[in-house]
């Protein structure tokens, strides 16, 4: 496709680069005398905020009654154990029960002692029991309840609690040890994690009601997707659940199913040739699932479902791929172009039609309807943010600046311009299509209009916005109209040329450290996006070549060929998780490719459906993808004024991104 070299047409740009069976209601009975959580004797309250005073209920005992069911029936004699999770080490045990012969249980606690506070995140789990049929030993589930001063007002475990939980929670979960004597540890990696993981317990309980067990009305009434794919899976956990043990059919065709490159016999209802160990437990086949979303037997553990459907509504035919994915619109979505995540877990978008958006961690507007304006905001592709958390944005025009041929704007955490009436343009911005921040917080804008890039001052600086690079921007090295930006870890700036199908690289003080004609090969091929991953390694979108090229950090293709399948379809974002996993958007295939780490065995191998790739919900002309500390995936659908939202799929990673992903 050729590039459209005119800079006075250049907000067409990206335009002409990118253009071109029946289930039986699930009715569950719940004893009102008996599930309800009581906080200080049987009223039915809630835990309170606050640690101090005498008689509060914080430092009161909690006594959390609840039931655990396998599909419609109670659990007998199922061990139930409730965690708290500690930043930065293994989760501890808070206190165990078994349930009676109607699923019951009862846990005594307090939220002000053994290492408790409101705030301390808690999840209980069961294991093993008897669901009706015998003593099921691979039985294992889970309930993500939340910070301990706000608990529910009642706590049923099931299959479709430990399906949201699983997805929510899978960058955190592992299980040990033999069903069912099993340990399941939720925890993050430091105390820097925290954040993420109480976001990702908040996901949780928006996917399934503790207090139900099912999925609430709200996400049933908007996200139809999401709910038809818990319950499918549910359906297939319950149809081990419910069975004498992990030797039934039905558990062992779930188990060998859920194993990466299984493949499934119709005839024979069951799937063979998987890697690795197959679970042995209800959790650890969830999770499986969940973690090798695009390598399981997809239609095997669909069969699975049929074999005790006791949730609905169901998916009505097995998915491209087993992931969990939600729509959001509003707070001024409008033709939503790139996205980026600030250190609360808040999704940040820039719009081409003058606005940039602010979702919440589970997708609420915190922008207004109209979004955040002003500041110079006009035909805007780019966004980042820095440590200080403020926005970073590029707009290709921007009112009397730079004779109207593009600016910076940079707004505050709370959506407040801080950069001016008509924004940024020192330093040679012209026609700007992309920004990256690198790790000493500067602010590197590639301008397509003049092939140049431009270096600003961060917000920690004392003149933010004012020019480091030359007055009309830094030049050499091969720019050649260049789309896309990355900062790698030495603080060199790696930049995509749609012009010449090379890239370039700039070192922190603007000197060129590419050759005159770029590093080549690879099969570039319009390059639209690049990443760089915690090995030094660079990943670039090519869009015409609907493939992915790698080069290595002195800038020499790893592969002579580009990697190709996955579902890949006219690529024109990409991101890397704190696994190093590429994920890539294809805009013209309305899907998401995800491709195994170069760090790894089967480094750069498609994780994703080779023919359609990973689709959700909404997903339409997707734009650009980022990737959160709870593992979640955002994507912005530049044809519908969208946000998709992949819950789980990637490895969390610390955010803002600066430099290259880590993982928190």
């Amino acid at each position: 496709m050729a590039v459209n070299e005119n800079p006075a047409r250049g907000r067409r740009v990206r335009f002409d680069l990118l253009r071109g069976s029946t289930m039986i209601p699930y009715q569950k009975t719940v004893w009102a005398s008996s599930l309800c959580l009581f906080i200080a004797g049987c009223g039915g309250g809630n835990g309170s905020s606050a640690d101090s005073g005498p008689g509060n209920a914080a430092t009161q005992a909690v006594l959390l009654r609840g039931q655990v069911h396998g599909g419609q029936s109670p659990v007998a004699s199922s061990t139930v154990t409730l965690y708290t999770v500690n930043p930065g080490a293994a989760a501890t045990v808070v206190t165990t029960a078994q349930t009676d012969g109607n699923g019951n249980f009862n846990l005594s606690f307090t939220c002000s002692s053994g290492g408790l506070s409101n705030s301390s995140l808690l999840y209980v789990t069961s294991t093993g029991g008897n669901p009706g049929g015998g003593t099921n030993t691979a039985l294992s589930e889970l309930l993500a309840l939340g910070p301990c001063g706000s608990l529910p007002a009642s706590a049923n475990i099931d299959e479709v609690t430990t399906v949201a939980a699983a997805y929510a929670l899978s960058g955190f979960i592992t299980v040990s040890g033999t069903a069912p004597n099993l340990s399941v540890n939720v925890q993050t990696s430091s105390a820097n994690t925290a954040t993420g993981l109480a976001n990702a317990f908040t996901t949780a309980t928006t996917l399934a009601n503790p207090v139900t067990g099912q999925t609430p009305a709200a996400l049933a009434s908007s996200q139809s997707t999401a709910e038809q794919t818990i319950n499918t899976l549910a359906n297939s956990v319950a149809a081990c659940v419910n069975t004498a043990g992990a030797s039934s059919g039905q558990c062992q065709e779930l188990f060998q199913c859920a194993l990466p490159s299984a493949s499934f016999s119709s005839g024979t209802s069951s799937c063979s040739g998987g890697s690795g160990t197959a679970p042995r437990d209800t959790l650890s086949a969830a999770l499986s699932v969940v973690h090798n979303a695009g390598s399981v037997s997809v239609a095997g553990v669909y069969d699975t479902a049929s074999k005790n459907p006791v949730f609905s509504p169901v998916l009505a035919a097995a998915p491209s791929g087993w992931t969990l994915s939600l729509n959001f619109t509003g707070g001024g979505l409008n033709e939503p172009t790139a996205t980026a995540i600030d250190a609360s877990g808040n999704v940040w978008v820039a719009n081409y039609n003058n606005a940039v958006t602010e979702l919440s961690p589970t997708g609420a507007a915190i922008s207004p309807s109209t979004g955040y304006t002003g500041g110079g905001l006009m035909e805007s592709f780019s966004i980042a943010i820095d440590s200080n958390g403020n926005a970073w944005v590029v707009n290709e025009q921007s009112g009397s600046v730079n004779s109207g041929r593009g600016s910076v704007t940079e707004l505050s955490p709370t959506g407040a311009v801080l950069s001016g009436s008509d924004g940024y343009s020192a330093g040679g911005v012209y026609f700007p299509e992309a920004v990256a921040i690198d790790k000493s917080g500067n602010v590197w804008i590639a301008n397509y209009g003049h092939s140049t890039l431009s270096e600003l001052q961060g917000s920690s600086g004392a003149s933010p916005g004012a020019a480091l690079s030359l007055s009309s921007g830094d030049t050499g090295g091969g720019l050649s109209f260049p789309q896309a930006i990355a900062t790698d870890d030495d603080g060199n700036v790696w930049l995509a040329n749609t012009g010449a199908n090379q890239l370039s690289e700039f070192s922190a003080a603007g000197k060129a450290l590419s050759p005159s004609g770029g590093y080549t090969g690879g099969e570039l091929n319009v390059p639209q996006a690049i990443a760089i991953d915690q090995n030094g390694t660079v990943w670039v979108a090519n869009i015409d070549g609907s493939s992915v090229s790698v080069f290595n950090s002195a800038g020499a293709p790893l592969e002579t060929n580009a990697i190709s399948g996955g579902g890949l379809q006219g690529p024109g974002g990409i991101a890397i998780d704190g696994a190093g996993t590429a994920w890539v958007t294809n805009y013209r295939g309305a899907s998401l490719s995800a491709f195994a780490s170069l760090g790894a065995s089967a480094g750069g191998a498609p994780l994703s459906p080779a023919n359609s790739g990973f689709t959700g919900a909404g997903l339409d002309q997707p734009f650009s993808p980022a990737i959160d500390r709870s593992g979640n995936i955002w994507i912005s659908n530049f044809a519908n004024d969208s946000v998709t939202e992949f819950i789980g799929i990637a490895a969390p990673v610390s955010t803002p991104l600066i430099g290259t992903p880590q993982s928190p």
